[in-house]
């Protein structure tokens, strides 16, 4: 979910067919969530090049600042206490061995995912979704009121973090 969900690469235009298959592969996602997917991908599949898929990620992520992929702005929004969690969540990255990408804040939905991803014991990473269920309930709202195209994502996660 969190590579769907980041901004669009060459990898994973090359390999849209694939993307089903290897999430159904997880056993996690209902089939409303099978459906959310489809609806997702035909979304995507609506542009004729990565190019303006990338170019429509730009102008939905990076210009709306009510709809976007930072979990602490539903939290925090720009409280100073904002800085100190992420910190404390860059270091909770590294002692997991996640290197964080520099370009990106800590919060960045896609990292957290991955970060989650790469845990060893599934109780552990219940946990830590669970921990964002709240942040990913009021983003779920925000896009689909928004009639959002990332939102059938939003609603998995969000699935994943009730389980």
């Amino acid at each position: 979910m969190s590579i769907l969900l980041d901004y669009p690469t060459q990898a994973l235009w090359d390999s849209l067919n694939e993307v089903k298959p290897l999430l159904m592969d997880g056993g996690l996602l209902t089939p409303e969530d099978q459906k959310a997917v489809d609806t997702f991908l035909a979304y995507v599949r609506g542009f004729n090049d990565l190019l303006s898929w990338q170019a429509d990620y730009s102008a939905l992520f990076d210009t709306n600042a009510k709809s976007n992929l930072y979990l602490f702005d539903f939290v925090y929004g720009t409280s100073k206490d904002r800085g100190q969690a992420m910190v404390d969540l860059k270091e909770e990255y590294l002692r997991a061995g996640l290197m964080p990408d520099e370009h990106e804040l800590p919060d960045y939905l896609p990292m957290y995912l991955q970060y989650v991803a790469n845990m060893d014991h599934q109780q552990d990473a219940d946990a830590a979704m669970e921990d964002i269920h709240g942040v990913l309930e009021h983003m779920q709202r925000k896009f689909n009121d928004e009639k959002h195209p990332y939102a059938p994502l939003i609603d998995i996660v969000n699935s994943l973090s009730k389980r």
